[in-house]
């Protein structure tokens, strides 16, 4: 079982223990454009985890190539010796380290003020808005030179290798497209041309990096309407490859220059696990090199299966490292481990944050030096959890892992909190029925007992020496009578052939119902009163839910908050200008009104009894399950000698 992803594979001069790759992506966790003592504790976690390859996050190799504040500056002599430290760290368990070399041309993330931005040729970029300026012959020169010094450095540092990052439609693929690229000297024109930027990039890292493997990023841009061509890509992989300027090549999906195109660059569910394979087979035909392929691959049997059938010859296995490093051993070994429910939420949404990197159901991702692991306690005791949520389930695997007696009390007939409401919707099952099994595990070591309505005499029976609070939130009802809530209709509440949904925050629910609803065959219309919507949900899962409302024929209404309804038709009024607005052809008005914490009585009746008791997640305060299941995973490791504020 799983020899060939456990096979070594022969990159260039470096030889790799095995094919699970951690590729590169940005954590955030950098100051002053190093590496921070939190970045070497990630990756070390992940070599120690058992990772053949671990390539550090884009680095920028000139100044205007910082995506970001929080962007790697690897034309920086002071990170030398951070490098070394990072390597030390990775070596020690037998693991390779790679940095992937960067800039993003007219790509650039940064918020006001922004740098200039600069580009082959002086054309805006669709999805950043931003205008660059052409570089001259001269500019380029220090761009080439600038990988070559990055590469130096890199070496210096004890770095294995280095890889460009051409995909993306970063700058060295502005210059491959002829959509990108209207110069009309020796790097625009014909495809020779437009490539000689690439080229004479891979010569540059090939001197600097001293004997170390060089690679090329490349990415299936097809997503965006000016992207490069399988076929010219192809081509410029086969010549990088053929002419030894490249040891290998690296290829993922996505375009970051347009919405639809950056979309696939972390893709988000309900697109198909393994989505790169038949990208990776097209590449792999192309080239005499090895070809690591990435995107949405988190289950090993499926990498070793792409191996054997040759889509590729390593597997970047990203995401399921973020939220499981000690994933490869623990594969290698048979034992299971923590699956990646595909949410994008703490991984590339802390990214688009400007926030370190996190993962929603592993609080210890990029938390490695901070957050405590469980430890055994001396004197272990009762720990009474209300509520089965994540949060309470969190929080009982960290009591549990503690050595308490842990007894969970739940109200419902089934574990997974809120998350239930999503487990039959197409753009969100999978992550809804990732998150019930996790806490389904998590669960496996307490007392849980279902459909109790916990008070303060059932919570108070089982002698705790510490309560937690996880109860969740429930509907907040704004009082608009003959509405049907946007929960009931989930949960199965039959709806009319013509439904209006009002969408309070631009969260998941509307988007969910809408599009649950169309795909039933019902007239939907779909009204929300935030700005935008999805603008609570990740930006590449809003941006697949608004291809598909647009090609299911869903009718947006923008900026209206409900007032009233008659039965017939509802009035709203505009949340800038307050105009009012009426619409009709309604059999169903259906209503997110927001959330209430709940236990906020029980809270305070139990602090009346005189426990010792904390809150998480929801009832806290209504937010996400991201929250949820840190304030748990706290609460849990809470020493129950040193009580906790809640």
């Amino acid at each position: 079982m799983l020899d060939r992803l456990f096979s070594p594979l022969a990159i260039g001069s470096v030889t790799i223990p095995n094919r699970i790759v951690s590729t590169s992506h940005q954590t955030s966790l950098v100051h002053h454009h190093l590496p921070t003592d939190e970045l070497i504790a990630y990756h070390r976690a992940r070599a120690r985890g058992g990772a053949g390859l671990i390539v550090v996050e884009a680095t920028a190799i000139h100044h205007t190539g910082l995506l970001t504040a929080h962007t790697l500056g690897g034309y920086l002599p002071e990170i030398v010796p951070a490098y070394r430290r990072l390597a030390e760290a990775v070596h020690e368990h037998d693991t390779r380290l790679f940095v992937q070399l960067f800039h993003g041309g007219r790509e650039v993330i940064s918020s006001p003020p922004r740098p200039a931005a600069v580009a082959p040729s002086s054309i805006p970029s669709a999805r950043f808005k931003t205008e660059p300026r052409e570089l001259t012959r001269r500019e380029i020169g220090e761009m080439i030179d600038g990988y070559r010094q990055a590469a130096v450095y890199a070496a210096a540092g004890g770095i294995d290798g280095v890889e460009v990052c051409a995909g993306f439609n970063y700058l060295p693929t502005q210059f491959l497209s002829p959509h990108a690229n209207t110069r009309t000297d020796s790097y625009g024109g014909p495809f020779e041309n437009r490539l000689r930027f690439l080229r004479e990039v891979c010569e540059a890292m090939r001197e600097g990096i001293d004997g170390g493997a060089v690679g090329c990023r490349l990415t299936d841009e097809s997503g965006s309407w000016d992207g490069n061509s399988h076929e010219e890509l192809a081509r410029a992989a086969g010549i990088l490859a053929d002419d030894g300027l490249i040891d290998y090549l690296s290829v993922a999906l996505g375009g970051s220059n347009t919405y639809r195109g950056s979309s696939w660059i972390v893709p988000p569910v309900p697109v198909e696990h393994n989505a790169v394979a038949g990208f990776a087979r097209t590449m792999k035909a192309a080239v005499s090199v090895p070809v690591i392929a990435t995107g949405r691959i988190v289950d090993p049997a499926d990498a070793d299966a792409m191996i054997v059938r040759g889509d590729c010859d390593a597997c970047g296995m990203t995401r399921a490292l973020i939220t499981d490093p000690s994933m490869p051993g623990r594969a290698a070994a048979g034992q299971t481990f923590t699956t990646c429910i595909g949410c994008n939420q703490g991984c590339i949404g802390h990214y688009h944050a400007g926030i370190p990197i996190a993962c929603t159901i592993n609080p210890w991702t990029g938390y490695e030096s901070t957050l405590p692991r469980p430890t055994p306690d001396p004197s272990p005791g009762t720990v009474v959890v209300v509520g089965a949520g994540p949060g309470g389930a969190s929080a009982a695997a960290c009591a549990t892992a503690r050595g308490h007696r842990v007894v969970v009390l739940e109200r419902g007939e089934a574990v997974g909190g809120q998350m239930r409401l999503a487990l039959n919707a197409s753009g969100h099952a999978e992550i809804a029925q990732g998150m019930v099994r996790t806490v389904e595990a998590w669960l496996a070591g307490a007392d849980v007992r279902l459909g109790v309505d916990a008070g303060v005499d059932e919570v108070l029976a089982e002698s705790p020496d510490r309560v937690i609070l996880a109860t969740g939130a429930e509907r907040y009802d704004a009082g608009i009578a003959g509405t049907v809530h946007a929960w009931d209709v989930l949960a199965g509440a039959e709806a009319g052939l013509r439904v209006t949904i009002c969408d309070w925050g631009g969260d998941w629910t509307g988007l969910v119902l809408a599009e649950q609803l169309a795909q039933a065959g019902h007239d939907v219309r779909l009204v929300t009163s935030a700005i935008a919507f999805g603008e609570a949900v990740h930006q590449y899962q809003r941006n697949m839910y608004l291809g598909r409302m647009d090609e299911a024929g869903i009718d947006l209404v923008h900026h209206l908050r409900l007032t009233g309804w008659d039965g017939a038709s509802a009035t709203f009024r505009n949340v800038f200008s307050e105009r009012e607005h009426v619409l009709d052809g309604i059999d169903t008005l259906v209503v997110n009104d927001g959330r209430s914490a709940c236990g906020v009585g029980l809270f305070a009746a139990l602090q009346d009894a005189g426990a010792d008791v904390l809150r998480a997640g929801d009832a806290l305060g209504p937010r996400s399950f991201e929250e949820a299941i840190r304030e748990g995973t706290e609460a849990g490791l809470a020493d129950l000698r040193a009580p906790v504020a809640s």
